[in-house]
């Protein structure tokens, strides 16, 4: 063999990388044919050394190459050819895959269409249902949304081209608004139920009628409007709004210093994975400037491309975890069979699963079958295909598990349409039982709604005192400031009998004046149920709450909050009564309230 052939030099027709590493700018190659060995004539190729040196100088490298050290694994994929022409049509096209494989990926395509887009539809139906609403209607359809994007583009990669930003931007955007929607809900909750908590403590009965003289409760509570403003709009708006931008500005900057991946450039995104990391193992063997390697497709980039999903998966398995542990190891309840605990702590273990069969599947040191390993790493994108079924998860837990919830109490409710416990007129003495009034308090806790229990309770002790005021008129009793603490006491004491009767309602007249004893009660209520910053707001139609302002501040009623009252009965009896029902209507049924 003669001293100035270069030995085992890589053989781009086998390879397809003559336009990446352009190790054989064979324009003038001499053949050898004695020694079999391809020869570059130096002065037309740049090889300044004659002991095995390829000095490129179409790509600006200044690195000694030794091309006995290629990996041989590079020479025997000869499917990178076909993926590179593949990559070189700016245009949409299918995947030479096997029949079986094109229809198993086109199938699960057609599915995820139709799986995500009849589940949002079919919520967004029933977003107002207390189901929906308590998960936060917004973060559970944009969520959605999001999953649906990263979950279809990671799929139909397998099927057609796509423009390469397209499947930049599915792992490393909508994958982080996925995570995201799915971990400010569960925080919310939380916040949630001790607001709730708060609430009970701060707005019981005895308390109020006691704070309502001196008015102390007539502004909301400090703690309160930090939460309040915590979970209304700091987690959905500021605190989610800032993260996502963080997130893609990451993303398009790493995007932007690439120079690559553009959205005219349709590729094959398991060639270009596939391609790219036989290229970065040779590149890493050898020691090489990854900068200097211009493959239309930069080793960095595609190394970046999949490093922020993983970075970001990690991280919100982590703050599952932490959640999970908040809700086993603290007195907030979650009775529900699928409830928050079951989303946080499941979605953790099938975040943290994956990426160990992840670790597994891309691992040499543990699949020793090169072939196996390159077959498996091409079929699933380096392993990130796997994570589609997080996306399937999170919609299933997040969107269709309410959703299923939501069917299944419409149709118990139309099931018992007709029985006697089901009507309104029925939910009224439930309403009249304190036992009753306690379960249903502990369920509103758990859905995030105890403020309309609360609401009735304060509102039977007006009804109640109103109606004493009343009787003790038309008795012809005076009522002076020295005997008010007295008739204060009175109330006190009566405070725990039945919340209202017959007897008294003989007195209520809904149009008698408010009489200045009323109204630091009445004035309480309205500032902490009524009033949209109160400490309990309700959710109250707009027409209801103008009709109290007005009259509140022009000629207040007795009976000024009896819109009101029937708006928040109707709420309970569609919300939170139904779930009372599932888990007593035997028992129920059989009480005579």
């Amino acid at each position: 063999m003669s001293s100035k052939s270069i030995e085992n030099i890589y053989n781009s027709k086998n390879t397809g990388y003559d336009d990446i590493v352009n190790f054989n700018n064979s324009v003038n190659t001499v053949f050898n044919n004695e020694e079999n060995i391809d020869y570059y004539d130096a002065s037309n190729t740049g090889y300044n050394n004659m002991h095995n040196i390829n000095y490129a100088n179409s790509l600006n490298y200044n690195n000694e190459i030794n091309a006995n050290i290629l990996p041989s694994y590079i020479n025997s994929n000869n499917s990178i050819l076909q993926g590179n022409s593949t990559m070189n049509n700016n245009k949409l096209r299918l995947i030479n895959n096997d029949k079986t494989t094109l229809y198993i990926f086109t199938g699960l395509n057609i599915f995820c269409v139709i799986y995500f887009f009849i589940s949002l539809i079919w919520l967004y139906h029933y977003r107002k249902w207390y189901i929906v609403k308590q998960r936060n209607f917004i973060l559970t359809f944009i969520g959605g949304i999001a999953t649906f994007l990263y979950t279809f583009f990671n799929l139909i990669t397998q099927v057609i081209t796509i423009p390469c930003a397209y499947t930049y931007y599915s792992p490393t955007v909508f994958s982080f608004i996925m995570q995201l929607c799915f971990i400010s809900r569960a925080i919310r909750l939380i916040l949630l139920y001790k607001l709730n908590v708060f609430k009970v403590t701060e707005l019981s009965k005895e308390k109020f009628i006691k704070k309502s003289k001196s008015g102390a409760i007539t502004e909301p509570n400090i703690y309160y409007k930090s939460i309040y403003k915590m979970v209304d709009k700091r987690i959905v708006r500021n605190l989610f709004i800032i993260l996502v931008t963080l997130d893609v500005s990451i993303c398009v900057y790493f995007h932007y210093k690439s120079h690559s991946c553009s959205f005219s450039q349709f590729v094959n995104i398991n060639d270009k994975i596939a391609s790219n990391s036989k290229l970065n193992a040779y590149v890493n063997a050898n020691h090489l400037d990854k900068s200097t390697v211009n493959t239309g497709f930069s080793l960095e980039f595609i190394q970046t491309m999949f490093l922020i999903p993983k970075i970001t998966s990690i991280g919100f398995g982590i703050i599952n975890f932490i959640i999970a542990g908040i809700f086993t190891f603290s007195k907030i309840r979650d009775d529900h069979k699928f409830g928050i605990k079951f989303d946080c702590f499941s979605n953790a273990v099938v975040l943290f699963t994956l990426q160990i069969i992840k670790q597994v599947i891309t691992n040499e040191h543990i699949i020793k079958d090169k072939e196996l390993l390159e077959k498996i790493n091409y079929s699933t994108k380096n392993g990130t295909l796997i994570f589609v079924f997080t996306g399937f998860y999170i919609q299933t837990t997040s969107v269709v598990i309410p959703l299923i919830k939501c069917i299944r109490t419409e149709r118990m409710n139309k099931l018992h349409e007709h029985e006697p416990t089901n009507s309104l007129q029925y939910f009224y003495k439930v309403l009249r039982s304190p036992n009753l009034i306690e379960e249903l308090k502990t369920i509103a806790i758990q859905e995030f709604s105890v403020e309309n229990v609360l609401f009735w309770e304060n509102y039977c002790i007006l009804r109640k005192y109103a109606n004493k005021v009343i009787k003790r008129q038309n008795s012809n009793i005076n009522i002076n400031n020295s005997n008010e603490s007295n008739s204060n006491h009175y109330l006190l004491q009566d405070i725990n009998s039945q919340s209202s009767s017959s007897q008294d309602d003989e007195y209520y007249n809904p149009n008698f004046p408010l009489n200045p004893e009323l109204l630091p009660y009445y004035n309480s209520f309205y500032h902490t149920f009524i009033d949209i910053n109160g400490a309990a707001s309700v959710n109250l139609t707009s027409n209801t709450v103008k009709k109290i302002h007005h009259a509140f501040y022009t000629f207040p009623t007795i009976g000024i909050f009896d819109e009101a009252k029937d708006e928040i009965v109707e709420t309970m009896f569609f919300s939170i009564f139904p779930t009372l029902l599932q888990q007593n209507r035997k028992q129920l049924g059989e009480i005579r309230i």
